[in-house]
């Protein structure tokens, strides 16, 4: 790792995005505002907000955002409780919604924490909450680490479909924790195309390798001198531009690749970006890019602006990949 020039380039992130929407409310919601009061019904919106966000686009506009916005929330705490089969009354909410994904799944794992809340879980909770609230009322300390850390082991042992990455959203989310982040596919990319050390997106269900990678994060935002929850901010944005675009080079321009196009970039579901084809597209100014799925070996065509959100079209049910043909630069 080169810590001096990590850090360089993640002040450079921050000054960019200083006046950022995004990292302001951030550092309203996790750094400056008030510390958040424990709610039961807030806490169950943001754990099934997470299991909902879980290997689905959270775009503004597509159905989970959408779904997660409407008032009074279909899901709430106490609509759930007002039915006796709660997997059956989510699975049937989700289903009649529309769009969403995985929503067996997200029925199942809702049913299962749902059931461990009510038997004694909720006690739990509330105090990792009050421990968070307690050093979230203060200027940030180094030392508060430790306690993010913990609440982040301790949700991702007990909570249903909350590994190591949505155990540390669950609490960002919540407006408790300054240094655990999730590391998201996005966040994840900046790293690789920004500073001296890989982290491989396959590897991050595994915790002992999540920590690690997230010691480095936190290890150059502490020389930088940044808040690891602002530098999240600021990096899911940034790249989330190059995610969101939909004017890659055109055909017949060679770029340095970048991003979800560069050989060896895995999104979240396990999609590994193989080789620019130089084939034209399916999309405006796009170019066909041959994918991998690392969970089956499947090989497959996708535009370059779809490779971050791809589900393996043979072991995840994702869209028919495009035809792979061996094309040319003009």
């Amino acid at each position: 790792m080169n810590l001096s020039k990590d850090a360089a380039a993640i002040r450079a992130l921050l000054d960019s995005f200083s006046t950022d929407a995004f990292v302001q409310e951030r550092m309203r919601d996790n750094v400056n505002g008030p510390a958040p009061t424990f709610d039961r019904e807030h806490f169950w919106y943001v754990l099934l907000g997470c299991l909902l966000t879980t290997q689905q686009r959270s775009t503004k506009g597509m159905p989970v955002p959408r779904f997660l916005a409407d008032e009074p929330f279909p899901l709430s705490l106490n609509a759930c409780r007002q039915n006796k089969d709660v997997e059956q009354f989510v699975l049937q909410t989700l289903t009649e919604y529309g769009g969403i994904r995985r929503a067996s799944t997200v029925a199942r794992q809702a049913m299962q924490n749902y059931k461990w809340l009510q038997n004694g879980g909720w006690s739990n909770i509330q105090a990792l909450y009050e421990m968070l609230k307690q050093q979230r009322q203060r200027q940030p300390r180094d030392s508060d680490k430790a306690s993010e850390r913990r609440a982040a082991r301790e949700a991702d042992q007990e909570l249903a479909g909350i590994g190591p990455k949505q155990s540390r959203n669950l609490w960002q989310w919540l407006g408790l924790t300054r240094y655990e982040i999730p590391l998201d596919s996005r966040v994840c990319a900046w790293v690789n195309d920004n500073l001296s050390f890989h982290i491989d997106s396959t590897k991050l269900g595994e915790t002992a390798y999540y920590e690690q990678m997230l010691d480095c994060v936190q290890t150059v935002c502490a020389e930088a001198g940044v808040l690891p929850c602002l530098f999240d901010a600021a990096a899911f944005n940034d790249e989330n531009k190059v995610f969101s675009a939909k004017t890659e080079p055109q055909l017949g321009e060679r770029s340095q690749p970048r991003g979800t196009t560069a050989p060896g970039y895995v999104n979240q579901n396990g999609q590994v970006t193989i080789r620019d084809t130089g084939v034209k597209g399916t999309d405006h100014f796009q170019r066909v890019y041959q994918i991998a799925c690392s969970h089956c070996g499947h090989v497959y065509g996708a535009n370059g602006s779809d490779i971050h959100e791809r589900n393996c079209p043979k072991c995840q049910g994702g869209a028919e990949g495009l035809p792979l043909k061996v094309g040319h630069y003009a």
